[in-house]
This record gives structure tokens, C-alpha cells and sequence, in this order.
């Protein structure tokens, strides 16, 4: 009878470490949603600009070099060439 108790709450204290977990997932990536939205729909710290040529209205989008070169195999490849040329 004592094995099939500590069974029970063995069990018991491993589903709630596990609810605890999965909650803690929410709330990270909950946080890092959020975190991210702010970057991205943010103006500070953008270091690069995309120009778009459109006959009627043309216009700039700023943006992250990191974000975009992740993001993008031909960005990856032409701001790596692009730093390397500096040096």
C-alpha cells in the first residue's frame, strides 16, 4: 500500500512540474512575441534601409540588418559581402 502511495504522488508532483513548465513556456513566448512585435513595429535601433521604387509613391522601410539577414538568404549573403567590402 505504501509503494502504490508514493506512486500516486510521485505522480501528482510530476504532473504539476510539468503544468509549471508548460506554463512557463506560455509566458516566455508570450514575452518574446511581445518583445519582438515591439523591435519590429518599433523606430529605434533600425540600422538599414530598404528604398522601393513605386512609380505613383515611392518609400523607404527601415529595418534590422540582423533580423532581415536572418531572415533572408540573398540579404544574408549581400550585407555579408557588403561588410567585407568595408574592411
Amino acid at each position: 500500500m505504501d509503494n502504490n502511495n508514493n506512486n500516486q504522488i510521485e505522480n501528482a508532483n510530476q504532473n504539476e512540474n510539468e503544468n509549471e513548465m508548460k506554463n512557463l513556456e506560455k509566458k516566455v513566448t508570450k514575452n518574446l512575441i511581445k518583445d519582438y512585435s515591439n523591435l519590429l513595429n518599433g523606430n529605434s535601433f533600425k540600422d538599414f534601409s530598404i528604398f522601393v521604387e513605386n512609380k505613383s509613391n515611392p518609400f523607404e522601410i527601415k529595418v534590422h540588418k540582423s533580423i532581415l539577414s536572418s531572415r533572408s538568404p540573398f540579404f544574408n549573403e549581400s550585407l555579408r559581402q557588403e561588410s567585407l567590402s568595408i574592411f
